[in-house]
This record gives C-alpha cells, sequence and structure tokens, in this order.
C-alpha cells in the first residue's frame, strides 16, 4: 500500500484519537492483540464482537466508527450485512484478504466497505488506512484497484445493452430501489403495506429479469438500471 505522506502526516502515537472502533474476530488473541495496539495509538479502548449475538450488543453499547472485520471469521459476510443493517454509515476495513482473492474482494467492495488490509501490509499500513477511512477517505493497494476498476468495466459493459431492454412494473421499481437501499422483504412489506409473500414474489421477478442470483447483485446492479427503466427517480 502506498501513501505518500500518509504515516509522516500524522502523530504516530495519536493518530487515532477519538475513533471509536468495533473488532469483529472469532479468535480472542488476535482481537486482544489488536485492541492494544489501536488503544496505544490513541484510540478509545475498542469494542469487540466475535458472532451476531455480540455484534448487536456492541453497537447498542457503543456507536462505532470504524469496523475492522476479519475476512477469517466464521460467517464475515453475515456479519457485514448486520453491520450495515445496525449503522450504514460504519466505516468498514476488512482484514486478512488475499489480493488474488478476487470474487473476495468484489463481493466486498458490493457490500460498501472502505477499504481493505491485505495479508502482505504491515501494521504500519492498517494504522493509516483506519486513519484515512476515519477521515472519509478511502485506500486502496494498486492490485485492488486494479480490480476494482475491471469489475466496473466489466459489468457497465454488461448492464448498459441488458437495461435498455428491460422493462419492469411500476411496483417492481418500487421494491428495486428499496433494494438498493438494503431493506428487508419484512421492512419492504411494512412501507408498502402488502403481504411479506408478495414481497417475496416481486423481489424473484426482479432477481429473474436482472439475470442475478441474489439481493445483493440486484441491489448492486439497481444504479445502473433504474437510470434507464427510472430516468425520474430522486
Amino acid at each position: 500500500m502506498t501513501d505518500p505522506g500518509g504515516w509522516a502526516a500524522v502523530d504516530g502515537a495519536g493518530m487515532l484519537r477519538d475513533v471509536r472502533i468495533l473488532i469483529v474476530d472469532d479468535c480472542t488473541v488476535f482481537r486482544e492483540y489488536l485492541a492494544a495496539v489501536l488503544a496505544a495509538h490513541g484510540a478509545p479502548p475498542p469494542v469487540a464482537a466475535w458472532d451476531l449475538a455480540s455484534l448487536v450488543a456492541a453497537f447498542e453499547a457503543k456507536l462505532p466508527r470504524i469496523m475492522l472485520l476479519n475476512n477469517a471469521t466464521r460467517d464475515s459476510a453475515m456479519l457485514l450485512r448486520q453491520a450495515m443493517k445496525l449503522n450504514p454509515n460504519v466505516r468498514v476495513v476488512v482484514l486478512g484478504l488475499s489480493e488474488d482473492d478476487e470474487p473476495g474482494i468484489i463481493q466486498y467492495a458490493e457490500a460498501g466497505v472502505a477499504g481493505y488490509h491485505t495479508r502482505g501490509e504491515t501494521l504500519e499500513d492498517l494504522l493509516v488506512l483506519i486513519h484515512k477511512v476515519a477521515a472519509g477517505g478511502s485506500l486502496f493497494s494498486p492490485r485492488i484497484s486494479a480490480i476494482l476498476l475491471h469489475r466496473l468495466s466489466t459489468l457497465a459493459s454488461q448492464r448498459r445493452p441488458a437495461a435498455k431492454g428491460l422493462v419492469l412494473t411500476a411496483r417492481e421499481i418500487q421494491i428495486l430501489r428499496m433494494l438498493e437501499m438494503g431493506l428487508t422483504n419484512r421492512d419492504i412489506a411494512e412501507q408498502l403495506r402488502i403481504a411479506v409473500h408478495t414481497v417475496k414474489n416481486h423481489v424473484h421477478s426482479l432477481l429473474t429479469k436482472l439475470g442475478v442470483r441474489t439481493r445483493a447483485q440486484a441491489a448492486a446492479r439497481a444504479r445502473a438500471v433504474l437510470l434507464v427503466v427510472d430516468p425520474d427517480r430522486d
């Protein structure tokens, strides 16, 4: 990871001052070590989680600004989704990915993570990354940046012709916008005042029309699709 002036521009002993951090990892030793390192660099005592129950408790006890998610943690993808529901504004950094794990990099990017700390990067790199992400920025290695740019290019080339011939009903457009917002079937049903099974039918129809298999993939395509089928969207 390159960061011209990044580390030198901050005080190493206080670079994380006032940054509320949540560590999500099911390895106790790693959690405790990382918490000690972060506290030594000025962060308030980090909170920790290792499963869904502890994640919910951590968000209730202390609204974190940054979440550090170890990719090797059991059910890490599910925990990320739940964290985003608990606080859509939390900034997530994924730890432990390999730069060769293209599917993982893309999956996390589509979920909205703000940064990656890969296996080949140092502790100093991680501290700089947390500092940058807490300030509202992002910091990717050249390899990860290349993967994400290639993915965007591929999606753009696939979506444009498909979206032009796509026909969605008014209700499907409503639901697609809600999927883009990350709402559950129950949330959608409550907002539209329809049955949950009706929402499920609409979602299934949307997945079929969009040529995707999951809600996350539909949400990732929503922005490009809605610009074509719903040009008057807000």
